[in-house]
């Protein structure tokens, strides 16, 4: 007599799990592997962000005041950064104007992050602006000096606190010579911040060379959108309005920071593991 055939006669691997006898410490074993690695990829951080006035935060209100006028558009691009990070990434924009790589820390600033600062956050360094200043003795740093120094010692002591850090390079100044090209402003000291980064072991975001590929590639008058030029009579205390080639409008900040998130997609720095795969109009958060 001939056997029938039986249907799914050779299930496959998931239809056969049912039968195989997996002693509980297994099977407990698993899940708890599945949870703790869905927890880890869901960790809630923060990004604190050091740095000076093309990074940091303002004060609308302040802003109001101190120009005659609401929505002044002066914007650090770390304001804008949360547009580009998902829910789990809180950034705490630490950065303050006028600040160098020296006096940042000198002022205490520093320290405050450290108080804040926990295991698996993340720390964004971005100085140059002010340590070129050689009149200013509060905040001139030689560049392959004691800058460079600074870099690398708030990299190892963000380690030392079992974060993260980023070092990023300053952005470019809207300066174009004659043939409308633009005309570097830092220096030295965008090279010791690519050399610090890379002495430190820690991911570089090069925002100099990215943001003057950008401001190149938009030339002489539409870079000015980036930036404070601002006509005159738009706000009763500038009547000969502005033009400030170093501090970012809205939309400057909002590039910036998109360029800082494309930097960081390319970068080995784990933050990229935040990053939203839709970003939103970050004009909606300035």
């Amino acid at each position: 007599m001939i056997k029938p055939k039986m249907m799914n006669e050779y299930p496959g691997i998931i239809a056969r799990l049912p039968h195989f006898n997996f002693p509980l410490q297994v099977v407990t074993f698993f899940f708890l592997t599945l949870f703790f690695m869905s927890s880890c990829a869901q960790k809630k951080v923060k990004v604190f962000c050091i740095g000076d006035s093309t990074m940091s935060h303002y004060d609308l209100k302040k802003m109001e005041e101190s120009y005659g006028g609401s929505d002044f558009p002066r914007r650090g691009w770390a304001m804008a950064l949360s547009a580009y990070l998902n829910d789990n990434a809180e950034v705490r924009n630490m950065a303050v104007s006028g600040r160098s790589s020296k006096n940042f820390r000198a002022q205490g600033y520093w320290d405050k992050v450290l108080e804040e600062i926990q295991e698996g956050d993340f720390v964004v360094i971005q100085f140059g602006h002010n340590d070129e200043k050689v009149e200013d003795t509060t905040r001139y740093t030689e560049a392959f000096g004691e800058f460079k120094d600074n870099l690398i010692r708030y990299a190892k002591e963000a380690e030392e606190y079992g974060a993260f850090p980023v070092i990023a390079t300053s952005i470019a100044r809207r300066k174009f010579n004659a043939e409308d090209h633009l005309v570097d402003t830092h220096g030295d000291y965008v090279l010791a911040s690519r050399e610090a980064a890379k002495e430190a072991g820690v991911p570089l975001i090069d925002l100099n060379q990215m943001t003057t590929d950008y401001l190149n590639q938009l030339g002489p008058e539409e870079s000015k959108e980036w930036f404070l030029h601002i006509k005159p009579g738009v706000f009763e205390k500038l009547p000969e309005g502005m033009e400030d080639n170093t501090h970012l409008s809205k939309q400057g900040a909002c590039a910036v920071s998109g360029l800082f998130a494309e930097g960081l997609e390319q970068s080995k720095s784990s933050l990229k593991n935040y990053l939203l795969d839709e970003r939103p109009d970050c004009n909606n958060i300035l």
